[in-house]
C-alpha cells in the first residue's frame, strides 16, 4: 500500500508539473502580438527548437531580430512559410491554436492533395453507442504521407501519420538458385508468423496464398531455407516446394514473404518450415486448409485479407495484385489509431457494357462485447471493367479503443441485386 501511495503521489506531481509548464507556455504565447503568434505557430511546423527559442525571447525587438536572422539567405522558403502560416492561422487558429495539430502540418507541407472531413452528419463513420468525433484525413500524394486528426474539445489532435508509395521500402525474402540441403538437426527454436488467403482461379483451381513474416536482427551472411509441403486427407504429399531465400531491402527488421500455390478444391494439411542455416535455428508450423467451398467455382467472394499496405509502389512481383502492391498481415494486430488495409476479390458479377457496379459496406463490430452493434462503417461505390472485382480498402480506426474487432464486408451487385459477405478479425493494440 505504501508503494502504491508513493506511485500515486509521483504521478500527481508529474501531472501538476506538466499543467504548470503548459500554463507558463500558454501565458508566454498570449503575451505575443498577433503577428508574433502566427510566427511562433508556423515555426513549430518547421523547427520546434527555433519556435521555443523565439517564444522565450522577452523583447519584441529581439524577437524580430531573431526571426530575420532565421530566414537570412532563404527568401524563397520564407515566402512560402509566410503564406502558409497566414492560411493555417486563418483556417485552424480560431479556437485553440496552441493545441491544433493541423497548423504545424499545414505550414510544413502546405495544402493536402486530398482532405476528407468526417462528421456525424455526413455519416462516413457511424457510432451506435457514442457520438462520432469530427475528424479529418489529410493525404499528401507527392510526399506519400497521410495524417489522421480527431477533434478533442475545440482542437484537432494528430492521432497517426502513415506512409505509402515510393518512400515505403518493404524488407522481403527473395528466392535464389542454389542447392537446398537437409535442415540442421537439432536447431534452436525460432519464431515466424504464417497466414493464408484463398482465392478462386480458373479451371476449377483455388489459389492458395501463403504469407510469412520473420524478424531478422542481422542479415549479414544469412541464408534461409523455406519448405512447404501440402498433404491431402489421405496423408499423400500433393505439393512440395523447397527454396533458398535471401533478405532484401534492409539489414535488419521484419521481412515479408509470399508463396502462391494452385490446388484443386479439397481439404489439406499444410506444413511450413523456415530454417536459418547460418545460425542453426528454425521453426515449423502446421495449418489445416479447407478449399471445398471453392468446388465448381461456387465461391463468389474470396477471403477478406487484412494488410499492412496496399498502394501503387513496387517491391517484388510476388506482392503484386490488380489493386497494386499488397503486403498482407500475418498477425492481424495493429497499433491503435494507425490506418491499415483490406483486400478481397468478388466473382461472377453481372456486367453492363462490360462494367460491373458494386456498393461495398465495411462494418466493424466489437468482438468482446459479443453484441451486434456496429462501431464503425465504411461505404464505397465500385465501378470497374470485367466480371471480377478486386477490392482494396484503407481503414482509419481513428480513436477506436484498443480491443478485438470483426470486419464484415458486404458487397451488393447493383446490376443483379445479389449480396456477398466476407469477414475477418483484427486487434487494435495499445502502443507501449
Amino acid at each position: 500500500m505504501k508503494k502504491t501511495a508513493k506511485v500515486l503521489i509521483v504521478m500527481c506531481f508529474l501531472v501538476i508539473l506538466s499543467c504548470a509548464v503548459a500554463n507558463v507556455f500558454a501565458a508566454r504565447y498570449y503575451r505575443l502580438l498577433e503577428h508574433e503568434r502566427k510566427i511562433f505557430l508556423g515555426l513549430r511546423g518547421i523547427d520546434s527548437t527555433a519556435a521555443v527559442e523565439y517564444l522565450h525571447i522577452d523583447s519584441p525587438t529581439e524577437r524580430g531580430r531573431y526571426y530575420e536572422d532565421f530566414w537570412a539567405g532563404k527568401n524563397e522558403e520564407r515566402l512560402v512559410f509566410e503564406e502558409r502560416k497566414e492560411i493555417a492561422f486563418h483556417q485552424f487558429g480560431k479556437h485553440a491554436p496552441l493545441s491544433d495539430d493541423r497548423i504545424p502540418v499545414y505550414v510544413k507541407y502546405g495544402p493536402p492533395s486530398k482532405r476528407e472531413e468526417i462528421t456525424p452528419q455526413k455519416k462516413i463513420a457511424i457510432r451506435i453507442n457514442e457520438a462520432v468525433k469530427p475528424a479529418e484525413i489529410w493525404t499528401y500524394k507527392r510526399e506519400g504521407l497521410v495524417f489522421d486528426f480527431v477533434r478533442f474539445a475545440r482542437a484537432y489532435k494528430q492521432l497517426a501519420v502513415t506512409e505509402f508509395g515510393d518512400r515505403v521500402t518493404i524488407p522481403y525474402l527473395s528466392e535464389f538458385d542454389g542447392d537446398t540441403m537437409p535442415s540442421p538437426e537439432p536447431y534452436e527454436p525460432w519464431d515466424f508468423d504464417v497466414s493464408i488467403g484463398r482465392f478462386r482461379q480458373k479451371l476449377n483451381l483455388t489459389r492458395l496464398e501463403i504469407y510469412m513474416t520473420v524478424m531478422l536482427e542481422d542479415t549479414t551472411g544469412i541464408i534461409l531455407q523455406r519448405t512447404i509441403d501440402i498433404y491431402d486427407i489421405n496423408d499423400s504429399l500433393i505439393k512440395h516446394k523447397k527454396d533458398l531465400l535471401s533478405a532484401q531491402n534492409r539489414t535488419a527488421g521484419v521481412f515479408y514473404d509470399e508463396v502462391n500455390l494452385w490446388l484443386e478444391p479439397a481439404e489439406y494439411r499444410m506444413e511450413v518450415e523456415l530454417v536459418d542455416i547460418k545460425n542453426r535455428r528454425g521453426a515449423s508450423m502446421t495449418k489445416l486448409v479447407d478449399l471445398i467451398e471453392y468446388q465448381d467455382d461456387a465461391k463468389e467472394v474470396s477471403d477478406l485479407i487484412p494488410c499492412v499496405l496496399i498502394d501503387e509502389g513496387f517491391t517484388h512481383g510476388k506482392f503484386n495484385k490488380p489493386v497494386g502492391r499488397m503486403i498482407a498481415l500475418t498477425n492481424p494486430a495493429v497499433p491503435v489509431h494507425r490506418p491499415f488495409y483490406f483486400f478481397a476479390e468478388v466473382y461472377n458479377l453481372e456486367t453492363k457494357n462490360g462494367m460491373h457496379q458494386l456498393k461495398t459496406t465495411y462494418e466493424i463490430y466489437n468482438k468482446q462485447k459479443m453484441r451486434r452493434e456496429i462501431v464503425d462503417v465504411m461505404i464505397k461505390d465500385h465501378l470497374e471493367a470485367g466480371d471480377v472485382a478486386y477490392l482494396g480498402a484503407e481503414y482509419h480506426p481513428m480513436d477506436l479503443s484498443p480491443g478485438y474487432y470483426i470486419m464484415v464486408l458486404r458487397v451488393v451487385d447493383l446490376l443483379s441485386g445479389t449480396e456477398r459477405t466476407a469477414l475477418c478479425e483484427f486487434e487494435l493494440m495499445e502502443i507501449q
